[in-house]
């Protein structure tokens, strides 16, 4: 038995103990008021997550009626319900993938921590940082690393599509938004978005302009106009102290117009012409900065754009002077960002810093199980944030700085396991074809690692074509990073004749 096998082995048996355990517990003990509402919740916010409202309106009904009273058949009802949010029996598992189960005693703790953690961020030193994180790991136990939240994933068998077929897929995909692309390449906002959204489809252009080149190149006029048009928003829109704004989403956005309101109320932000125009006091900015920084950045060397590419500069020169917060992955935002700007410049503080940033702000929040200690930072999405500043800053280390790369490769290489793992048990759940490619380049040996590139590219791709209609169904950056994919997937073709099979070419 091979170690992949003996994983997933191992997997399935603690997904049937815990089904086990659940159901013998449920016969034994009369259910809670305390533990159904914990379950209704992570429910409610899976099926959130999903998009699906009559899984959402399902969860509610369920809540509605526990409420006023625990049932002899509530148990049973739970569990229908957890099944069809794709929650193991019992509700604190996803394919035997464990999900955050705090104790009330751990909530109150933890939320205490953190001005603590906070203030040790500030301080530069990782030692302190090291002393408040090692308080979170005693407190949490075996919930330190766990997620508050997880995705239902897709499996797929990888199969092989070629450079030529999926730069005509990323083309056909970018036209079915006509609409939007033509606002944006004459430079006009899209309504209600945050800039990311921009960074993510600048970074596609960079992407596939090559191949682009050398398959379609009578589309390089109309996607240069785009490159254009997305490079001058960003500019434009750029604070004079480096940052990108957010926009103002009260009464358009629940989650972000209430945080903006509450920032607000305490003037911590200022807000003008519809953009939030100051840093984040909590460190938020990092995000879009860092995305944006690193889009115009990229930009600006391929299409030799020196205002762009000074944009890139002064966004980083702003992460310089940033102090690392208490959420590890706004400081991995930074970390990408200033690596970026040290491959641009060759100039030593970018390097500097973001060593410090990823010694401080990210390597001391790491738990056993290859995740970052609070439940929120253990959430896969944000897991894949800080793997990308990971391979951004091992990526561009000097051939001459050994101790260093073995210092990152020891924080990277338990946290992509812990990512293969899910994907193992799972399926793919989060986009990160990019983030996944860069990383087999440093560790060109892991089997698995190289195999989920794969089944990676191969379900973006399914998202974006069902072979009858195409539609950019992924971010267009994750769609983009299929097309230098394709080499990978020849390798594994060659290597090993039986992984993989022939995609049909898409077409309308």
């Amino acid at each position: 038995m091979n170690i992949a096998t003996l994983r997933l082995f191992l997997l399935a048996l603690f997904s049937c103990f815990n089904l086990i355990c659940t159901s013998v517990m449920s016969e034994g003990q009369t259910l809670s008021r305390a533990e159904s509402e914990a379950r209704l919740r992570m429910m409610l916010q899976i099926a959130r997550e999903q998009n699906d409202h009559h899984l959402v309106h399902a969860v509610e009904r369920l809540e509605r009626e526990l409420k006023k009273s625990i049932s002899d058949d509530a148990e049973i009802k739970l569990r229908q319900i957890e099944k069809q949010v794709g929650i193991d029996p019992g509700g604190w598992s996803m394919a035997g993938q464990p999900l955050f189960h705090p104790t009330p005693e751990m909530v109150k703790r933890s939320i205490l921590l953190q001005p603590k953690l906070a203030a040790a961020m500030r301080s530069h030193d990782p030692a302190q940082v090291r002393a408040v994180t090692s308080e979170m790991l005693s407190l949490l136990g075996d919930q330190a690393g766990v997620p508050d939240g997880r995705r239902v994933g897709v499996k797929r068998e990888p199969k092989i599509i070629d450079e030529a077929d999926a730069t005509k897929l990323f083309l056909e995909a970018l036209a079915e938004e006509g609409r939007f692309i033509r606002q944006l390449s004459e430079g006009k906002l899209l309504p209600d978005q945050m800039l990311r959204v921009y960074a993510y489809l600048l970074d596609a252009v960079v992407t596939v302009r090559p191949f682009v080149t050398k398959y379609h190149s009578d589309s390089l006029p109309e996607l240069d106009k785009l490159a254009f048009g997305i490079a001058g928003i960003l500019t434009k829109l750029q604070q004079r102290d480096g940052i990108f704004p957010f926009p103002d989403l009260r009464g358009k956005n629940i989650r972000f117009g209430d945080m903006i309101e509450k920032r607000i109320l305490a003037g911590q932000v200022v807000v003008r012409d519809g953009w939030i125009v100051s840093a984040d006091p909590e460190g938020g900015s990092q995000f879009d900065t860092g995305l944006c920084g690193t889009a115009v950045l990229s930009a600006g060397q391929l299409y030799s754009n020196k205002e762009w590419t000074q944009a890139g500069l002064l966004a980083a020169d702003w992460s310089l002077s940033q102090p690392c917060c208490n959420n590890f992955n706004y400081n991995a935002f930074s970390i990408s960002l200033l690596t970026h700007a040290y491959r641009v410049t060759a100039e030593a503080k970018y390097l500097e810093t973001a060593l410090e940033k990823f010694r401080v702000g990210v390597a001391p929040g790491q738990a056993p199980n290859g995740r970052w200690i609070d439940a929120h930072n253990a959430r896969t999405v944000y897991h894949v944030i800080i793997l990308r500043s990971l391979g951004d800053l091992a990526s561009c280390l000097p051939e001459n700085m050994n101790a260093e790369r073995a210092e990152i490769d020891r924080i990277a290489v338990p946290a992509v396991q812990a990512l293969l793992d899910e994907f193992e048990a799972m399926g793919v759940t989060v986009e990160a074809l990019p983030e996944l490619m860069t990383l087999a380049v440093l560790y060109p040996n892991d089997q698995r690692l190289r195999l989920a590139v794969q089944e990676m590219a191969t379900v973006i791709v399914a998202k974006c074509s069902d072979g009858k209609r195409v539609k950019l169904g992924a971010q267009p950056n994750q769609l983009a990073a299929v097309i230098p994919a394709c080499k990978a997937f020849m390798k594994l073709s060659l290597s090993n004749p039986q992984s993989t099979t022939q995609m049909p070419a898409t077409s309308r």
